[in-house]
């Protein structure tokens, strides 16, 4: 029997278990992000370059509101990040399927091609991902990677919610495609 889902739509992932440094996020932080996420969920179709001033003015508001009133989407955990991540680099895993979680992953499609090819004989691939900070519909967490030819330290990766759903940034697919020989135009 397959197992369900997560929230975002991945699978359990099954392969080699990442190593992930797990951290316990405060009562207030969760609070916090809890309220800050509150009403920022967003349906239209654009690129989610910006979202300072929408997002401060959503805080403002969900601070207002009582939280029960309004469908919050709780912040990544690195469990989740870092199963999005081994996702994206699973080479038994179709282009398509990897198009749909990351942002612009339409627009990827070809370089996702290409890196699932590429990977197909490559060998295991693991990252390391620390507790995320969320900022209005932006996750960022340090993401160590890890293969047979060596290890990168940590550097910086994000997220965006699109839809209620957690996906890899355009811009930290991009950095992955890259490492994968299929970097973006």
């Amino acid at each position: 029997m397959l197992a369900s889902p997560d929230k975002n739509g991945f699978p359990p992932y099954q392969k080699e278990a990442s190593p992930v440094k797990m951290g316990k996020m405060s009562a207030i932080a969760a609070a916090a992000a809890m309220v800050f996420l509150a009403g920022c969920s967003s349906s239209d179709d654009s690129d989610h370059s910006d979202h300072s001033s929408e997002s401060a003015a959503a805080t403002t508001s969900a601070s207002v509101t009582s939280t029960s009133d309004t469908a919050a989407v709780a912040a990544p955990t690195a469990t989740e990040l870092t199963r999005s991540l081994a996702f994206l680099v699973d080479p038994t895993v179709d282009a398509a399927s990897k198009a749909a979680t990351i942002e612009n992953g339409q627009a990827r499609l070809a370089n996702l091609e290409q890196m699932t090819a590429a990977l197909a004989n490559y060998g295991a691939i693991t990252f390391q991902v620390d507790e995320p900070t969320v900022e209005g519909e932006t996750a960022t967490a340090p993401v160590a990677i890890a293969t047979a030819r060596g290890a990168t330290p940590p550097t910086p990766n994000t997220w965006v919610l699109v839809d209620g759903k957690w996906k890899v940034s355009d811009a930290s697919a991009c950095g992955l495609l890259a490492m994968g020989q299929a970097p973006c135009a």
